[in-house]
């Protein structure tokens, strides 16, 4: 039997490894070994980062949270699967695209630089985008986690999912337009890469996920799209992760047991 790789798990923003509490188990529970280690000064309990914020956040940007994962790559026996959510699934791009991680994962991904991140038109984007770019100086302060609209709060209630929310960098966010949260959409040697779209996604909706897709068309690289229709941005943390968690498994597994086929072919191919 074949041994499972180790799978990274990396969340997004304002939040912490708490989000991984219903998803990671079902890839143990399939054999893989799992990690899910918290970004750079946000290791502590949910609590006490609402009550003392890290002031470090503030300097803490997209460099140092990908610098951040290489060192946990680093020292892996053999290069992990990498899976994010939202901010992490941009992390894992930018990851991949650097050569680390044997195969990707980016669910509800904040998209690299050059592909539109939200669906405008929407009233909740524009009062995102307002909350992030109209505090002054928040791309050097710790910002509070934004508040759920009472629709949203509502909603996670009566689907018993709990939101450990916790304050952020202001300049992540800022840094989404700059060469910081580039990839080369061309790099033929990028390890395989899967995008997931959720149709009631108003955070990052299923389009820029599309978007981004596109834009990985002219690399030889494999990179493939799927769509949960009925799944929000919070889709590893509700009713139905565990739809969204085993095909996840499953296309990692395919990965892992291709890499392994072509290794086994190229050791036949020199010892002949």
């Amino acid at each position: 039997m074949r041994k499972k790789d180790t799978v990274i798990f990396i969340h997004g923003a304002w939040v912490t490894p708490l989000c991984w509490r219903y998803f990671a188990p079902r890839f143990a529970a399939k054999g893989f070994r799992t990690l899910a280690p918290a970004w750079p000064f946000k290791e502590r309990a949910v609590a006490d980062q609402l009550a003392h914020a890290d002031p470090r956040l503030a300097n803490t940007g997209i460099p140092q949270i990908v610098e951040h994962y290489k060192a946990i790559i680093r020292e892996q026996p053999q290069p992990p699967i990498l899976v994010g959510h939202s901010f992490g699934g941009l992390i894992v791009q930018i990851l991949l695209d650097r050569g680390y991680g044997a195969a990707g994962v980016a669910i509800s991904s904040m998209p690299p630089r050059g592909v539109s991140p939200m669906r405008l038109r929407s009233l909740r984007s524009l009062k995102r985008l307002r909350t992030l770019f109209k505090t002054p100086f928040s791309w050097r302060k710790v910002l509070p986690p934004p508040e759920l609209d009472k629709e949203e709060q509502a909603r996670r209630e009566a689907q018993g999912i709990q939101t450990h929310l916790v304050p952020e960098s202001g300049r992540i966010f800022w840094q989404l337009f700059s060469r910081k949260a580039a990839v080369d959409f061309c790099n033929h040697e990028r390890a395989p890469l899967l995008l997931v779209g959720c149709g009631k996604d108003h955070c990052v909706p299923a389009e820029t996920q599309q978007r981004n897709f596109a834009k990985y068309r002219e690399s030889r690289a494999r990179t493939d799209f799927v769509f949960f229709r009925e799944l929000t941005h919070m889709s590893i943390a509700e009713p139905g992760c565990e739809t969204l968690a085993a095909y996840c498994a499953a296309w990692v597994d395919a990965r892992c047991a291709e890499r392994e086929d072509v290794g086994v072919q190229e050791m036949e191919r020199l010892s002949a």
